[in-house]
């Protein structure tokens, strides 16, 4: 029981932080996805490494502040644990605060240095990166051509973060306007919103708009 209790926390100290540092990382970044051996391993390597520094923080801090409990106390082996409950419950709450921290940072941190390059190697997120407007730039014009023919115009409002294309919606914004198979021109649509669905575009034409031009628009 003791050894699948100890598995168990293990398991818990790794999962947590590394869980954590992936979605703040994805969280600005769109990437290939991996496969789940790859993604479990990246998960687990970087929630144990954050897990055992922070472990060696607090044992170097336990020497200089009490209440926490000691690398010489916590070696010692049960009978320190029956008299000192207390020093290595707070220890082990400090030790996961402090990993799943320094892994939020680090996701945070890599994702925002990684997404702030305008080359993406992921495929499928070409369209996806240059529907976001850049500075200086209003929302993009956008013309999707849709799998029966049917073309919509409006301005970019949104692009859905699924890894597959083919469940990555995109919404436009008013102006929009559609021109229906056999039609020979785009007809106005009263609608503020319109939301295309990923797996029914078969191409996207996308014009930047400077923000001085919208302005005279």
């Amino acid at each position: 029981m003791p050894s699948d209790l100890a598995g168990l926390a293990a398991l818990l100290y790794a999962a947590v932080p590394g869980y954590l540092y992936l979605v703040r990382y994805e969280r600005h970044r769109l990437r290939e996805r991996p496969s789940a051996a790859r993604e479990i391993a990246e998960l687990f390597s970087v929630g144990a490494f954050a897990t055992l520094a922070a472990a060696a923080s607090v044992l170097t801090l336990a020497e200089y502040v009490p209440g926490l409990a000691t690398l010489d106390g916590t070696l010692s082996g049960a009978a320190y644990a029956r008299s000192h409950a207390g020093h290595l419950i707070r220890s082990g709450l400090l030790v996961l605060v402090l990993s799943t921290l320094a892994c939020v940072a680090l996701g945070e941190l890599r994702g925002r240095r990684d997404g702030a390059g305008s080359w993406s190697t992921a495929p499928g997120t070409v369209w996806t990166e240059l529907l976001r407007p850049q500075r200086g730039e209003a929302d993009p014009r956008v013309c999707v051509l849709m799998d029966d023919d049917t073309q919509v115009h409006g301005s970019g409002h949104m692009v859905s973060d699924e890894r597959d294309t083919y469940y990555r919606d995109v919404a436009l914004h008013h102006p929009i306007s559609i021109r229906r198979p056999g039609e020979a021109h785009p007809q106005p649509s009263d609608a503020d919103f319109i939301i295309i669905p990923g797996a029914h575009i078969r191409l996207i034409e996308i014009t930047v708009v400077p923000v001085h031009r919208s302005a005279r628009n």
